[in-house]
This record gives structure tokens, sequence and C-alpha cells, in this order.
């Protein structure tokens, strides 16, 4: 059978749980891993492997032959632009017919975040192209609040600096459905599709909803903008991503993540996991022994 579709990033945080859903679906996937070491993370008998390095073109194209439809994703770095557009010039090169982009929530030429702002200059960038396109705008991640066990678990306590800003996070199996909608339909070319959870909710409410989930009470400790980046760089964040990743939290301080899209239901047919769903299912991390 014919490999379709590629899936840069494929044991990332989309990238993964969007490979075992195709490959649970029966498409045709090649999965492109940065190193070598990473290939007993995707093999399988349905999954092709190659190793693709952003900034060596031969890789790149050795990835991309036979390809018809692309993921393209890439973990945060100064180096963005530059490595995904080298990624849309050789799938141009190599006759790839669509590129499914996963950008964020927010992204845009002016944007105080550095992220925001890249993502929009490659999104601007594949327009360019001719290649047909399709930009996922997700939220902050369900997942990212799976850090927060720790704390939970000795403090009985979640930490955030966003106090009473409203957020309504998504989970990656939810981005990864989407995902596997735009790549295998040929009717999103064009389209940009912002993806939330079904709710908009504040710190306090997720600690909350959690606190009834495991059982226990957990609380919510609001910790100032300065004092989140500093956890950030020592739990082994680059500065100028701790920074970065302070000033996106700030946007959504200032009332500009609160919204709740209709997209994850409309193109997948269920409806997104809800906060209260995604703590049941992983309940034990909060009640393990620290």
């Amino acid at each position: 059978m014919k490999t379709t579709i590629l899936i840069a990033g494929a044991t990332g945080n989309t990238g993964l749980p969007l490979l075992k859903q195709l490959r649970a679906a029966g498409v045709p996937i090649r999965a492109m891993i940065h190193t070598p070491e990473k290939r007993s993370i995707v093999e399988g008998n349905t999954v092709e492997v190659a190793v693709g390095d952003f900034k060596n073109r031969a890789s790149l194209e050795q990835a991309m032959y036979g390809i018809e439809s692309a993921y393209l994703v890439s973990p945060p770095s100064l180096d963005q632009v530059r490595d995904q557009t080298a990624f849309v010039d050789v799938a141009k090169t190599m006759g790839v017919k669509r590129i499914v982009k996963l950008s964020a929530l927010g992204s845009a030429p002016d944007s105080t975040v550095g992220l925001l702002r890249w993502h929009a200059e490659v999104e601007d960038y594949i327009r360019r192209s001719g290649l047909q396109y399709t930009f996922l705008h997700p939220h902050f991640f369900m997942e990212n609040l799976l850090a927060n066990a720790g704390t939970v678990k000795k403090d009985g306590a979640l930490y955030s600096p966003l106090g009473e800003a409203f957020i309504s996070p998504v989970s990656v199996e939810d981005v990864a459905a989407v995902a596997a909608k735009t790549l295998t339909e040929g009717i999103h070319g064009g389209k940009t599709y912002t993806l939330t959870g079904p709710e908009s909710v504040t710190f306090a409410d997720i600690a909350w909803t959690l606190g009834g989930v495991i059982g226990k009470p957990v609380r919510y400790e609001q910790v100032s903008f300065d004092a989140a980046r500093k956890g950030m760089i020592q739990t082994g964040y680059p500065d100028w991503l701790a920074a970065d990743l302070v000033r996106l939290m700030q946007t959504w301080a200032e009332s500009r993540g609160s919204l709740v899209s209709v997209y994850v239901e409309r193109l997948t047919g269920h409806k997104p996991v809800s906060i209260r769903e995604f703590f049941a299912r992983h309940k034990s991390l909060f009640l393990a022994a620290a």
C-alpha cells in the first residue's frame, strides 16, 4: 500500500497520538523521527520510519519520497522558522500536495510572544508556497497539567500565575483527531481551526475539579509570573523559552485565552475531552506515593 501521510515529530505531544489514531484506522503513514534512538517508539508492522533532520535536506527528501500529505510540527526552537520553512521547501520539491501545520492559539505577526510570531511567519510562507494547507491553532494542552502531580501529592496544591484568568485547555488526543481528519479529507484546504476544550475555566476551577476526582481537596495558589519563569528554568527550560512562555501566559491573563471553539466536535463528531474526564483518566498519577 502506498504511503501517503508523513508525520513529522512522530514521537511528540500530538505526533504520537496522531500516529496511533491513523494506524488504528488503517491509514498508510510514515513516521519521521529526529534520531535513530527514537525508532522503537514508533516502529510497527504498519508504520514506516524515516530519520529526518530539519537541517539536513537530503534526509527530508528521503522522508518525503512518495508522500502526498504531511503533518508539520517541530519542538520550540530559536530556529523554528528556518527549520519549518526548509521542510516546506522540500515538500514542494518532492511533490507533497498538502501540509497540515500545528501552530498555536494567538498566532499573529504582531504578537508579543516570539513563538506566536514565528508560527505566523511560517504560516504566511506556506500560504505563498502554493501548497494546499490547513493550520491548527490549539490552546493549552491538558496534558501539561500532569506536571502538577508532584505538587498535588506533596502540597495538595496547583500553582500558576494566571489568577482569575479563564482558559480552555484541549487534550492532545482531540488535537490529533482533528489533524487526522484534515490529513485524510480533501475539504480542509485554506482553513484555520482553533482548537479548545469544551469549557473555559480558571485554575481555581481546575483545582476544584481535580480535588473532586481524586477525593481530596486541592487548592489553587497564585504565584508571580517571575516565579513561574524561574520555576521553568529550574526544570530545564532554556531562558528564552521560559520568558516567552511567560509572555504567552500574560496574554491569557489579559483575557485572550477564554474562547471556546466548536471545531473539535464539528470535525470529529465527538465532544472534546473535559477537564473532569481528563483527570479521571489520569487519576492514579495524582494519588500515587510521592
